[in-house]
């Protein structure tokens, strides 16, 4: 039996566009460039050992530290405005990760970004899908009405009280909006201090599993022995416990924002604004965009640097316009000619300004261009030769003069 083919047309525009796979590295390589000509031209090393150079570097190295801590900041606010908002401008496994450690429903998520674009509203009690915040509750063991836009009250004041009487909600007065019970996501019921606490608690523990491979790996690949003493072990856990707690005061810095914004401070003060604001793209996230990014402050100085070069290249992926990304041909154009930029860039520093690299940037082209002839592992060989050649016996040495 003969079977007639089938033939598929391929109608020109229909295909989804492809985006490129080397975006993040172009973007990784083109941020430590700039980081190298902004070092070198603005804060370059000074030899001069006069008080008013010493007093100088200072206040250089003082200002580089707040300018790591800004861009750090600003990074971090426009990839968490895209975490609630715009999520397919981020990475997929970057969103996967941020999920896990928030530890937030999607259905939450659906919520804020439903009243960013007008399909849920307290006010017209508008919601879309129908149960989008019903389902929540429901699943959460409370009530469908407690996620019902169209039964909670969409201002503060006197005039909800009764509203939430007659749901029984009893935490809630003089307020209005999503009870605090299904934007804890069943984590300390409606308590907005222990929600902060139980969800900053998780995400510490979620950290120290990131972050002790992080510090102690490096020591392990060039200076093992060091792990050997008890002091310089006691300070590599404390690295590791202080990052943590810089990410999970990250984590819990959001929520607590949240609730000061919907439920405790400021929609308490301000009854007469709805929460079509107060839980809308300029309410409570936005707040909590602004503050996570201050935590940085916790983290060793050095770090500070290298977390704000980690974060820049998404935050600037994350604001490149969309019909840039579209359009294949001209991203894989732009692509080359910044990443070729980027890399002599890059190598031109390491060669001639060598002080102007660091972190990431200064240990990738050191083992680039030296192989293993790079500092540390040059160093590591030599260490190991020098204690093989004090081990070797004067007994073997005279046995084999003998020999010959």
């Amino acid at each position: 039996m003969h079977h007639r083919q089938r033939r598929t047309l391929s109608v020109p525009g229909t295909r989804a566009p492809q985006q490129s796979h080397t975006l993040g590295l172009t973007l990784l390589v083109s941020v430590r460039a700039m980081d190298a000509v902004v070092r070198s031209v603005f804060f370059p090393p000074r030899h001069s050992d006069s008080p008013s150079d010493t007093t100088r570097q200072d206040r250089r190295r003082t200002l580089a530290a707040r300018l790591d801590a800004f861009v750090f900041w600003a990074a971090s606010a426009r990839i968490m405005w895209c975490f609630f908002y715009e999520p397919q401008r981020l990475p997929r496994s970057y969103n996967t990760w941020i999920m896990k450690l928030a530890n937030i429903d999607p259905r939450i998520l659906g919520a804020l970004r439903a009243l960013r674009e007008g399909r849920w509203s307290y006010i017209s009690g508008l919601s879309d899908p129908v149960d989008l915040g019903s389902s929540l509750s429901r699943d959460l063991g409370y009530p469908s009405a407690w996620g019902d836009p169209a039964r909670l009250p969409s201002h503060g004041g006197p005039s909800a009280n009764a509203t939430w009487e007659k749901l029984g909600v009893t935490n809630r007065m003089g307020l209005g909006g999503l009870p605090c019970e299904l934007i804890h996501g069943g984590i300390a019921g409606g308590s907005c201090t222990g929600n902060a606490v139980i969800r900053g608690t998780l995400a510490f523990a979620e950290a120290m599993l990131i972050y002790v491979p992080v510090h102690v790996l490096p020591i392990l690949l060039t200076k093992p022995h060091k792990l050997t003493k008890v002091s310089n072990l006691l300070q590599t856990l404390f690295s590791a416990v202080r990052s943590a707690s810089f990410l999970s005061s990250f984590v819990s810095s959001i929520w607590i924002s949240v609730c000061l914004t919907r439920t405790v401070l400021l929609a308490r003060m301000m009854p007469w604004i709805s929460h079509d604001f107060w839980d809308g793209p300029y309410g409570c996230a936005f707040l909590g965009t602004l503050v996570c990014g201050s935590t940085i402050w916790i983290e060793q100085g050095k770090r500070r640097g290298e977390m704000a070069l980690y974060v820049l290249p998404r935050a600037i992926r994350a604001c490149l316009p969309e019909t840039l990304l579209a359009s294949r041909r001209r991203i894989m154009l732009l692509e080359r000619l910044v990443f070729a930029t980027s890399l002599a860039t890059l190598l031109t520093a390491y060669t001639h300004k060598p002080e102007a690299l660091r972190g990431l940037s200064r240990w990738a082209l050191s083992f680039v261009m030296n192989g293993p002839n790079a500092g540390f592992w040059k160093k590591k060989r030599q260490d190991h030769s020098a204690s093989s050649t004090l081990n070797m016996s004067p007994s073997h040495s005279h046995q084999s003069t003998d020999d010959v």
